[in-house]
This record gives structure tokens, sequence and C-alpha cells, in this order.
């Protein structure tokens, strides 16, 4: 197993591939983390990658400020809240979106949760755990302090959507809560150290067709069954890419795909 660089910056293989596949850009369609291991995740690179359709949402990538140039090769954007079906959680309680810090969130294909701030992220909990039906499982050595539930049926759970500056991502029960064993389903969402920043990790990417348009400094959502992928894509894209299968690293679906710094980040 290997890592492919493939930041904002002059030394990642975009940049370095940049003038021959016309365009700096790339794509990618993670299948979610309870998907037959035959079928693997997309990527597209280049001319042709660019994610086009009706149901296209995006947000602009901007650079982080605070890190003084040590993260200008990630990948923020900014998130203004998250909403639990139609109750809309600012990303910081009680302040206007003036004061939300511009790049607050970095979107990493490394990381497998959403990681958020402590005191955003026990406000979504707690919303979360009211839209449940459900007893939540009791704290335990082997689940630890994660919000979990036991379910023998399809698990069911509220609809939760991030707003990003000018986008609206929507996250469906299979991104929010993913099974951990046998008919027990975890809350897909931690918190960090960070009073600020947070990290929309690969969970909550599976089944959107994301672009990364690097000339435009745009981040694209599509949504899209990426298990059948191959067969949707020309709907997707504006012409063929150049692209490749990307087998999942583990049978929880953790995709290792972006070299980014994480928890460096937020400590």
């Amino acid at each position: 197993m290997g890592v492919i660089g493939l930041g904002r910056g002059s030394l990642s293989l975009i940049s370095q591939i940049d003038s021959s596949l016309g365009g700096n850009m790339f794509s990618q369609c993670l299948v979610p983390s309870n998907t037959n291991p035959s079928i693997t995740s997309h990527m597209s690179f280049g001319h042709g990658s660019e994610v086009l359709g009706n149901d296209v949402v995006s947000t602009p990538l901007v650079f982080n400020d605070a890190s003084n140039g040590a993260y200008d090769t990630q990948y923020f954007v900014t998130l203004l809240g998250i909403s639990v079906e139609d109750i809309n959680l600012p990303f910081k309680n009680g302040s206007s979106l003036d004061h939300i810090v511009k790049g607050n969130m970095m979107i990493d294909s490394g990381t497998p949760t959403i990681l958020l701030p402590e005191e955003f992220y026990h406000r979504l909990m707690e919303k979360v755990r009211n839209n449940v039906s459900l007893e939540p499982i009791p704290d335990s050595i082997s689940l630890g302090y994660q919000l979990c539930y036991r379910t023998q049926t399809n698990f069911s759970g509220p609809m939760l959507t991030a707003h990003f500056e000018g986008s609206d991502v929507v996250l469906t029960p299979t991104q929010i809560f993913i099974p951990v064993e046998d008919d027990v389903f975890c809350f897909a969402f931690s918190s960090t150290f960070s009073n600020e920043y947070g990290i929309f990790g690969n969970y909550a990417q599976t089944n959107y067709l994301i672009g990364f348009d690097l000339d435009k400094q745009m981040v694209s959502f599509k949504p899209t069954d990426c298990t059948k992928l191959n067969q949707q894509e020309q709907q997707y894209t504006s012409s063929s890419p150049v692209s490749l299968k990307v087998p999942r690293s583990n049978p929880k679906g953790l995709f290792y795909i972006l070299a980014l710094a994480t928890m460096l980040f937020l400590h």
C-alpha cells in the first residue's frame, strides 16, 4: 500500500501532471465502508474529471490564514454550520457568520470521521441523539464514549446537511452512522482539540463524486452511487479523463488517498 500526494503544492502528483493532462484538477468517488471488497473507489485526473450536472454544488477552496503558510498544500473550505433535519446548528454557538473563521474545515480522505471542535460536536451529538428513537448503547470498553446504537435492522437516523460557503451537502444515515461490529452502528463524528477548526473525513465523502479544481480554486460535490460509477461517470464528467480504481485499505473502508497532515494541524 502506498500514498499518493494530491495536495495543492508544487510537488504533488496533481501539480506535476497538470500540463500533460490538460488541467490542474481531479475527482474522487469513495464507496461506503460496508461495500463488497471487490468493488473499488474511483479517481480521475485532468481534463474530463470536472464534476458536472444539475445536482452539483460547489464551495471555494481557501487558504488557512492562521497556519502562517504551514498548511498551504491542504484543502480548506468554510463550514458555516450543520443542520439536523430542519434545525440549523451554527459552527460557533451564538456567533454570527461574520465571526466564523474562513477555511475552518480541511477536506481529508485520510481521516475517517468528521472532526469538530468539542463544543460544536457535543451540540450536534445531542441533537442527533434526540432524533434517534433507539436507546444508545451505554459506554463500554470496546466502544468507548461514542454515540452507538444496536439494531438488527437497517439503521434509521436523521438526515444532516453540512452548510459550506455557497453549498449544502446532505449526509444520509449511512454516512453519519457506521457499522463497527455486528448490529452496532456508531456516530461517525469526533471532537478535536481545536476550538476553531475541523476535518471533513472520508465517511462523509462516500457516495459523492467530489471534484477538486485547483485552477478555479473550487470543490464540487455530486450525489453519486460510487459503487456504480463506471456505468454512470459519463453523465457526471465532461469527457473521458485519466482514471484509476482505488482499493479500500481495510474492511472498514479507510481511504488513504491524499497525503495531508491531519492530527498535527488540530493540536
